[in-house]
């Protein structure tokens, strides 16, 4: 087969506009103003695309010459699974904001199988969705599998893609939660309170999230010379409440068991609640348990759960309006923080 150029297409192959676009490291709809000459395009753009044009004798079909002149209405996201409350809190709060810019949001739960992460990206684009919304998943993996970390890549060439955490993927647009900042906050309140002894049950020691908030649990504990034994660094399964469940038991099994457990998500901490309350503990009484998202499983549980909160609304707000921003203007990419605040609630106490 005769080939093109490195990093090039098969001149053999049938050529899309998708084709054209991932070459040229622009949009699809950039290409297809190129096509009709309907819009004003850069003059650099303008001559790569119609290079690639001449070199693969390429010959637009209707739908992609109506790109340009037609727009979907529609935004894609990705997320693991919705039935954990963060992802479906995120989800609310995107669906409202897209509905009131006049958008279509639609859900993709993929529960981090990278065959699925990758087929609905696919999926997504021949939807001709006009950006893409990825929230956890293989997207908060260090190192990203190859093939996810390629289609990903080949993804932002064509869409735009906005990452709710951190990734070091080129051409993707960002805004990440204050992970350090939350653990901090908590970790303030718990000490102010009188505690020492704390633990902290983590799960996927290969998540950027993860990593973030186990070694800002480790900085603050070092700043103020608190002592924290390996065994109160408890890892856990998965990131539910069997798992925090489990992680509690094993911490209450120790000769000098925490006086407050914080719990690496609401799942987590909710589990190692059970679990005291079981053992006959009073919580927050003989020990106050905390987590992350306070989400609405927070509030559900007795007594009610002291949690990081991220602010769901502005959280959304951010990333669906930087979605509509990059869709009408791709020559910069974005990155920003959504500050934390830890709510206060019944399941802590002084010591």
């Amino acid at each position: 087969m005769k080939r093109a150029g490195k990093g090039g297409m098969s001149e053999k192959k049938r050529v899309t506009i998708y084709d054209i676009a991932r070459e040229a490291g622009v949009s699809a709809a950039t290409v297809s103003r190129v096509i009709t000459g309907s819009a004003e395009v850069s003059e650099i753009k303008r001559e790569k695309v119609l290079a690639l044009i001449r070199q693969y004798n390429f010959r637009p079909n209707a739908l992609a010459k109506g790109l340009s002149m037609t727009q979907s209405g529609l935004l894609g996201m990705l997320v693991p699974d919705v039935r954990n409350p963060y992802y479906a809190s995120l989800f609310m709060a995107c669906e409202r904001e897209a509905f009131e810019m006049g958008y279509t949001l639609i859900l993709n739960n993929t529960f981090t199988q990278e065959n699925l992460e990758i087929a609905f990206l696919d999926k997504m684009i021949e939807q001709r969705v006009e950006a893409i919304l990825i929230c956890g998943g293989l997207i908060d993996r260090t190192p990203l599998p190859e093939r996810y970390d390629a289609a990903l890549k080949n993804t932002a060439q064509i869409v735009p893609v906005i990452i709710a955490g951190q990734t070091d993927i080129p051409g993707c647009s960002q805004i990440s939660l204050d992970h350090e900042g939350g653990m901090r906050q908590l970790l303030g309140h718990l000490t102010k309170l009188g505690h020492r002894r704390i633990a902290f049950l983590y799960s996927g020691t290969n998540i950027r999230l993860t990593r973030i908030k186990k070694q800002a649990f480790i900085d603050y504990m070092r700043e103020q010379s608190l002592p924290f034994p390996d065994e109160y660094l408890q890892e856990v399964e998965h990131f539910n409440e069997e798992s925090g469940s489990r992680g509690m038991e094993r911490l209450l099994g120790l000769d000098t068991a925490p006086t407050a457990v914080i719990g690496i998500n609401d799942l987590v901490a909710a589990g190692a609640m059970r679990c005291a309350l079981e053992r006959g503990l009073r919580v927050p009484g003989d020990c106050s348990v905390a987590g992350f998202d306070n989400s609405y499983l927070s509030d559900l549980i007795v007594p009610r759960m002291t949690s990081v909160d991220y602010n769901y609304e502005q959280y959304g707000h951010k990333l669906v309006r930087l979605a509509v921003e990059k869709i009408h203007d791709q020559t910069e990419n974005y990155t920003g923080i959504q500050p934390v605040s830890l709510i206060v609630k019944a399941s802590s106490a002084a010591e």
